[in-house]
């Protein structure tokens, strides 16, 4: 933990929160903020969900997929000082193993994303090339991040009271 110094801290003394780590997110969770896009969009002739999901079963997989990440990312919401030092203590027992659910989230994606490419017959598709190399990406982002471990063991100290 000696390897990162203050340029690495926020103004709360814990560890600055890497870009990949939000890029990683936005991978992980992309089939809801594609459903979020979907549910916005003001143009009923425009179906935006048939142009990612080629039916409702492959929508509701991917949903049902990036559900493993979303304990990491609502915890993730809630990493500031808090007020309470019990459940900012509790908060950080449980941030430290967040990274396992994030891999098998990246796992799981990606052999959904191998199945569905077999199950094309292998025929090219960009799309589906593009989510892999990024899934493959952040999984090895997960894997190989030296900063990411003394991220995960690090939350920010609770609010003390004057």
């Amino acid at each position: 933990m000696n390897r990162y110094g203050p340029e690495y801290w926020d103004k709360h003394g814990a560890y600055r929160t890497p870009v990949a780590f939000h890029l990683t997110l936005l991978v992980l969770l992309r089939s809801y903020f594609i459903w979020i896009m979907a549910a916005l969009s003001r143009r009923p002739d425009l179906d935006i969900m048939s142009l990612f999901f080629k039916s409702k079963s492959d929508f509701f997989t991917a949903i049902a997929i990036a559900a493993i990440a979303l304990l990491p990312a609502v915890i993730f919401c809630l990493r500031r000082p808090q007020e309470n030092a019990e459940s900012a203590k509790r908060l950080a027992s449980i941030w430290r193993f967040m990274r396992w659910p994030l891999i098998l989230c990246a796992i799981t994606d990606l052999s959904w994303l191998t199945y569905q490419a077999a199950h094309s017959h292998y025929q090219f598709s960009f799309f589906l090339a593009c989510q892999m190399v990024l899934v493959l990406w952040v999984l090895l982002y997960l894997l190989k991040s030296r900063y990411l471990s003394v991220f995960f063991n690090d939350w920010p100290d609770p609010i003390e009271k004057k």
